[in-house]
C-alpha cells in the first residue's frame, strides 16, 4: 500500500516534503524529495518612521537607497540578535562624510527598521548573489560562499575612505576580524588587513562604499 504525505511549513520559508514509500512488490522506491521556497522580498518605498518586517516590508534580502538622493539614517535591529543583519548607516552621496549610496542586508520577519532624515528609502529586492566574486564588496552584510569566494585575501578600503570591516566566523573556533580600515593611523585606522575566509563566514562592511579584495 502506498502512502503519500505532504507537510507545508510556512514562516520566512515554505518547505514542502513529499515522500513515497515502497509497500508492495512491483513498486519502485522514490527517495524523499525536499523543496524549499523562500518568501520573496518585495519592492517598497518607506517614509521616515519605525517599521516591523512582516507588515509594511516583506522579509527578504534588499539593497536600500535614498529615494531622491537626500541624506539620512537607516538602521535595523534583528529579532535574533546573534544571527540577524544589523544596519546603522547614513545614506547619501557625501562619501567624505561617511555617507554611503546604498546598503545591502537580509531582513527577517520581526526585525525592526528605522528611517530618519530621509524623504524616503527604497528597498530593492536582491535577485542574484555572485558566489564567484573575489574582488569587492559594497556596504552591507555578506556571506562567504554566496557573495564572495572563500580564500586568503588582503582587504583594503576605497582611496580616501574609512570604515568598519568585520568578519564573523561560522565556526566557533574561527578567526574574528574587527578593524577600522583607513589612512588615519592616529585614529587607530589600518590601511589593509589579511583575512582567510571560509564558507559560511559573515562579512560586514560599514561606513564606506566598498572594500577591495586581493588574493594572496
Amino acid at each position: 500500500m502506498n502512502k503519500g504525505s505532504k507537510i507545508l511549513l510556512s514562516s520566512i520559508a515554505a518547505v514542502t516534503l513529499s515522500t513515497t514509500f515502497l509497500g508492495t512488490s512491483g513498486l519502485t522506491f522514490n527517495p524523499t524529495q525536499e523543496t524549499v521556497v523562500y518568501a520573496k522580498a518585495k519592492q517598497a518605498t518607506l517614509i521616515p518612521g519605525s517599521y516591523k518586517v512582516g507588515s509594511e516590508l516583506k522579509p527578504g534580502r534588499y539593497t536600500i537607497t535614498s529615494s531622491d538622493g537626500s541624506s539620512g539614517n537607516i538602521s535595523s535591529m534583528p529579532k535574533k540578535s546573534l544571527h540577524g543583519d544589523t544596519i546603522n548607516e547614513i545614506l547619501g552621496s557625501e562619501t567624505d562624510m561617511s555617507q554611503v549610496p546604498s546598503v545591502t542586508a537580509t531582513l527577517a520577519k520581526g526585525d525592526k527598521v528605522k528611517i530618519e532624515g530621509l524623504t524616503s528609502a527604497t528597498f530593492t529586492p536582491v535577485k542574484k548573489r555572485n558566489k564567484k566574486n573575489n574582488t569587492a564588496l559594497a556596504t552591507g552584510s555578506w556571506i562567504v560562499g554566496k557573495d564572495i569566494k572563500k580564500g586568503k585575501y588582503t582587504v583594503t578600503p576605497v582611496d580616501g575612505q574609512s570604515g568598519n570591516f568585520i568578519v564573523i566566523p561560522k565556526s566557533t573556533f574561527g578567526d574574528t576580524t574587527n578593524e577600522v580600515l583607513g589612512g588615519d593611523t592616529d585614529m587607530s585606522q589600518v590601511p589593509k588587513v589579511n583575512v582567510k575566509l571560509h564558507n559560511g563566514d559573515k562579512v560586514e562592511v560599514a561606513g564606506m562604499t566598498q572594500v577591495n579584495f586581493a588574493k594572496r
